[in-house]
């Protein structure tokens, strides 16, 4: 079961998202805030929150500093940013507090739950319609010395994997792009963000495109 928390200062929005994801029966709703502190507060009272959806603005503590003020506490969930403001900078902002996922508040019932999965089982999740502008701003900075040399540490296969990676694919369709089992391609993946020192799926996606390994 994913023990779900939801943080949006619009009852509203908690209200149907907790209406989405309790028509799952892998999803539990175990907490609602109002704002980033009491957010805080819900996950210090129960650790076994997997993963958390939380918005950006919001009174008393904003979305952002709550992620990252959530490093200081043990086993904490695994933060989905879900937001009306598309600009890519709260994207970047959200990546580097920490957010494992970001979406739209738009977005299809399905892709909600998608996410709250796709986060759950340890891998990170960017919204579709912000993908564009998180890439336009990779590339706008250029290449870097740091992505060069991470790049290099790679074996061929490997860096087959990272481009992948960039292009957005997920474990099973590299698995049949590569030829390649899962088990094989985990090791890959795993390999990847070791040598290249990031911490998850979007930080490699946005190290290849640095690298230019993507159209």
């Amino acid at each position: 079961m994913i023990r779900v928390a939801i943080a949006d200062d619009q009852q509203l929005i908690r209200d149907g998202f907790g209406l989405i994801l309790r028509t799952q029966p892998d999803i539990h709703v175990a907490a609602e805030a109002a704002d980033g502190r009491q957010f805080l507060d819900a996950v210090r009272r129960d650790p076994r929150i997997d993963v958390a959806l939380v918005d950006i603005r919001m009174p008393v503590l904003d979305g952002l500093q709550a992620t990252r003020e959530l490093a200081a506490i043990p086993h904490a969930p695994a933060v989905i940013v879900v937001t009306t403001f598309d600009d890519d900078a709260y994207v970047l902002d959200a990546i580097a507090s920490g957010a494992r996922g970001f979406l739209l508040k738009r977005c299809s019932a399905a892709d909600l739950v998608a996410a709250v999965r796709t986060v759950a089982a340890g891998e990170a999740i960017l919204s579709a319609e912000v993908t564009g502008a998180v890439l336009d701003r990779v590339r706008a900075t250029g290449p870097a010395t740091r992505v060069d040399l991470a790049v290099h540490q790679l074996t061929p296969r490997e860096t087959d994997v990272l481009a992948l990676i960039g292009a957005g694919l997920n474990n099973t369709e590299i698995a049949e792009r590569l030829y390649l089992s899962m088990s094989t391609v985990k090791t890959h993946v795993t390999n990847v963000l070791a040598k290249t020192g990031s911490r998850d799926r979007v930080g490699a996606a946005i190290l290849a495109i640095q690298a230019g390994l993507t159209p």
